[in-house]
């Protein structure tokens, strides 16, 4: 039986909440592989923290510190809270034409399939069926933000290893 619902089809759907979706949506875009990002909110607010030398080097090409230096609490070292990393991350990542990021969604009903992973998205009151090349739910990635930067970026360069 055919569904009557339209088809989203991205090469990579990203979802869940915390940092670890958008340094994915990042490092990937600034390889050329265009991504959608589901169901993203930013995880509630804690005490600012100093960004490892290597979230530093991770986040520096991408192009990220650049767009968090006025979020931040401080410079040197930089250090900024998990709250304002998100919300800034997350302005970036919607001005990035590779990124589509669609909030207020839940991908529903997956199935592994050889092209991908196929499912819905809903907002509760329409749903899309979906079609993705490649998945990652990051709920089970650190909210600590060095850690999921550091998840983040390893996931993100193996599946990128794997494409090409």
């Amino acid at each position: 039986m055919e569904s009557d619902l339209k088809t989203i089809e991205t090469p990579l759907l990203i979802v869940g909440c915390g940092p670890a979706a958008l340094v994915i949506a990042k490092v990937v875009s600034g390889r050329g592989l265009p991504c959608l990002v589901v169901g993203h909110e930013a995880q509630d607010d804690a005490p600012p923290v100093t960004l490892d030398s290597k979230s530093l080097e991770i986040l520096e090409p991408h192009g990220v510190l650049s767009v968090l230096r006025p979020y931040a609490a401080a410079q040197n070292p930089f250090t900024i809270t998990a709250l304002a990393f998100e919300n800034g991350l997350k302005h970036h990542c919607v001005a990035d034409m590779l990124i589509t990021v669609y909030d207020h969604m839940r991908f529903k009903e997956a199935t592994q399939s050889e092209g991908g992973i196929r499912g819905e998205l809903t907002d509760g009151s329409s749903t899309w069926d979906i079609h993705a090349d490649a998945f990652v739910d990051v709920s089970d990635f650190s909210v600590d933000l060095n850690t999921a930067v550091h998840q983040a970026a390893a996931f993100a360069n193996k599946l990128m290893a794997n494409i090409t």
